[in-house]
């Protein structure tokens, strides 16, 4: 999901995808998606095995993606074959694959774990409902997603400075380059993922383990990756000194989101990937510090590599003093965007205001 945190934390994409004309264009091709997938499950329900989770899992992969190629599209503005043909089959493959099939399989596996761990709606006693939004809701999320993907690449393709594509290969450089720095956070989001999930396992209550699981190494893991974020920050900038004031309002939000949403998301995804995938009916302590452990890496390196690539995008394109203070506030975004226009690169190579 770095793509999804790319494209809400690092000021210019959020820039791009929460313009206000975008918006609106965006809340309507969300919506045929949508109703899309309702329709094929009412007629694949009695065909198909969708009672199975890794039948349900397959039908809402192949959905995603057929999501994820239409809309791509119409923010690409371009007929399939131009856009194949100017894109590359490489950015092709992993819109389809990692952003609809992957991408969606995942979501749908968030929707099943929170209704079992915090509803008590188990998709294996009672699989029509659960299984109905496990297709809707990741489907228009993935069109949404995907839309937003294909309008920033139409962008840079027409000349906007976009510093950072949300496809992963800055964040497969940068991690050589600042290898001892994920080291040592990783060892800091490690102890501090399994201690919080050995005490709560410890503390016996086994019945409520899921959910208390569930609300615990988040908290602790979003924690470390508030911490690891402005890190990353001063990793680029070398040194403190050119470190802003913040506001305690900030921090707060930060922590809250992205830092615990996505946290408690990747929890959850892996909870439900044992229960549903795995069939495993009470995960163990081993199962659930692993799930911590994996969960408090993989945030953490994101939040390190995203403050650090917050830093690198200001020294590339003028950002409002708001938005590098708090990117993640979308009223200032909007604020910012009325009042100093997108910067846009001149086929020369010259940036302009």
């Amino acid at each position: 999901m770095l793509h999804r945190l790319s494209l809400r934390v690092l000021p210019q994409l959020n820039l791009l995808v929460t313009d206000q004309p975008v918006r609106k264009r965006k809340r309507w091709v969300m919506l045929a998606p949508g109703l899309v997938a309702f329709g094929i499950y009412r007629l694949l329900k009695d065909v198909l095995p969708l009672s199975d989770p890794l039948v349900l899992l397959g039908l809402s992969g192949c959905v995603s993606a057929l999501a994820a190629i239409w809309a791509y599209r119409q923010g690409r503005g371009m007929t399939l074959q131009e856009s194949f043909r100017e894109d590359g089959f490489q950015k092709w493959a992993w819109v389809v694959g990692w952003i609809g099939i992957v991408y969606g399989m995942q979501l749908s596996l968030l929707v099943l774990a929170i209704l079992q761990v915090f509803v008590g709606y188990d998709f294996l006693l009672h699989p029509e409902g659960p299984a109905m939004m496990a297709m809707i809701i990741p489907c228009t999320s993935v069109t949404r997603d995907a839309f937003e993907i294909g309008l920033v690449q139409n962008l840079a393709r027409g000349g906007t400075v976009v510093p950072t594509f949300p496809n992963g290969e800055a964040l497969r450089e940068w991690i050589p380059q600042q290898w001892p720095q994920v080291m040592k956070w990783g060892g800091v989001a490690i102890l501090g993922s399994s201690i919080s999930s050995w005490f709560i396992f410890a503390g016996g209550l086994i019945s409520w383990q899921p959910i208390l699981q569930s609300i615990v190494v988040p908290a602790v893991v979003a924690s470390i990756s508030l911490w690891a974020f402005f890190a990353g920050e001063t990793l680029y900038k070398q040194g403190a000194s050119h470190q802003k004031l913040r506001t305690w309002w900030s921090y707060l939000w930060f922590w809250l989101w992205p830092s615990l949403t996505f946290s408690l998301t990747y929890f959850l995804v892996l909870i439900g990937m044992a229960s549903y995938v795995f069939r495993i009916e009470a995960i163990s302590q081993v199962g659930f510090v692993t799930m911590a452990i994996t969960t408090g890496m993989v945030m953490t390196m994101y939040s390190l590599y995203l403050g650090w690539r917050k830093s690198y995008e200001e020294q590339l394109v003028t950002i409002p003093e708001n938005i590098q203070r708090c990117p993640f506030v979308m009223g200032m975004l909007q604020q910012s965007k009325a009042s100093e226009p997108v910067p846009s690169l001149l086929p020369h190579g010259d940036l302009v205001k």
